[in-house]
């Protein structure tokens, strides 16, 4: 889950309704959407979809993606501005679910949740839906639908963000482009830099330069 605000506003494409303009949004996992390219100032919190901030928020989420209020977004980019990262989980699930009943909140599985807390860090280079199946004793259909409850994602697309996650944590303690795609799993850095764009919109090298880290060509 993806919550992005902006210091005035922001311009979003989502494949439902084109480009729309936005103080703040938040994009569901999975969502398909483009940030577009002008210079206007943002900040963004990533939250993974099986956190208990995570599935408090989606109770107001609706086709995927929702729009935030002028006074929420203000308030949000103040936190980012004053809070730790723990801090502002807590703060953003506090301020957006003021008024909403959480009925659309995604549904716990302490079995799914326990597999996750039990995956291997770094996730080894090939890991399957039948491995992971056979692991909590349930057949691959039967664990991909309760995988899919419990994290709003399917399988390979969470993986992939786990691996993600690993390599981007690499690169904050400045390991190399190299280094952070060998840590996370991916066949080399080149593999590691498609998926980034592909996922985030635009190359590691971008993040190494706003981190003011000295990083490799891609």
């Amino acid at each position: 889950m993806q919550i992005v605000v902006a210091r005035n506003t922001l311009h979003i494409w989502f494949d439902d309704a084109g480009w729309r303009e936005f103080c703040g949004v938040i994009i569901g996992p999975g969502v398909l959407h483009q940030l577009s390219d002008a210079d206007e100032a943002m900040r963004m919190l990533y939250l993974g979809p099986e956190s208990d901030q995570a599935r408090r928020i989606s109770s107001r989420m609706r086709n995927g993606w929702q729009e935030l209020s002028r006074a929420e977004s203000s308030e949000l980019w103040e936190r980012f501005e004053h809070s730790n990262l723990h801090d502002l989980k807590l703060a953003a699930a506090d301020l957006l679910c003021l008024g909403t009943n959480g009925s659309g909140e995604l549904p716990s599985d302490a079995l799914m949740q326990r597999l996750l807390h039990e995956l291997p860090h770094p996730l080894p280079d090939r890991m399957t839906v039948r491995q992971l199946a056979q692991r909590v004793h349930l057949s691959p259909s039967r664990f991909q639908h309760r995988f899919v409850r419990h994290t709003g994602m399917a399988v390979r697309p969470y993986l992939r963000w786990l691996r993600l996650l690993t390599a981007l944590t690499a690169l904050a303690r400045k390991a190399s482009l190299t280094q952070a795609a060998v840590e996370a799993g991916f066949a080399d850095a080149a593999h590691f830099s498609r998926t980034f764009r592909r996922h985030f919109g635009f190359a590691p090298r971008h993040l190494l330069r706003m981190l003011l880290i000295d990083g490799e060509p891609e």
